[in-house]
């Protein structure tokens, strides 16, 4: 989905549970390169909430087909070693819409420690199409085994 800006449309990809101490615009760029074969034309803007366990970040991408590739390859990434999402930006999926996350999100428990979200991935895409898919993480990025499932 692509965020209108004006007359210009920006497609946008939210990063999740980027690890404060190794966040920074170069290494997401890293990323962007390594994961998707992407070079980034604008700075990340990275949001430093420091009452939160993790970053988080915004990248736009304004080559369409990059951004699709950009979609597909960063849904699961590392930063130094730790696990990190990136999600299309979907307004379906802001907090406002409380009653359509409901009905669609399934919570998951028990998930053994040394799960990785490409894991559950695999397992759960056979039930239908994912918008979402996060395990909880520790401050640490270790797995609180448990993780939430949007469909």
């Amino acid at each position: 989905m692509s965020y209108a800006v004006g007359e210009q449309q920006q497609n946008l990809i939210y990063l999740y549970d980027l690890p404060k101490e190794e966040t920074d615009s170069k290494k997401i760029a890293i990323a962007f390169k390594e994961q998707a074969g992407i070079l980034l034309d604008t700075k990340p803007q990275i949001r430093k909430d420091i009452t939160r366990p993790f970053y988080s970040a915004i990248v736009s991408i304004k080559d369409p087909v990059a951004f699709n590739k950009a979609v597909e390859a960063m849904k699961y990434f590392k930063i130094q070693g730790k696990p990190c999402r990136g999600l299309q930006f979907d307004k379906q999926l802001l907090g406002s819409n409380k009653e359509k996350l409901m009905s669609h999100n399934v919570f998951i428990s028990k998930i053994p420690k040394d799960k990785e979200h490409t894991d559950l991935q695999a397992k759960f895409e056979k039930v239908g199409k994912i918008k979402s898919l996060k395990v909880s993480l520790n401050g640490d990025h270790s797995s609180r085994g448990y993780g939430f499932i949007c469909f």
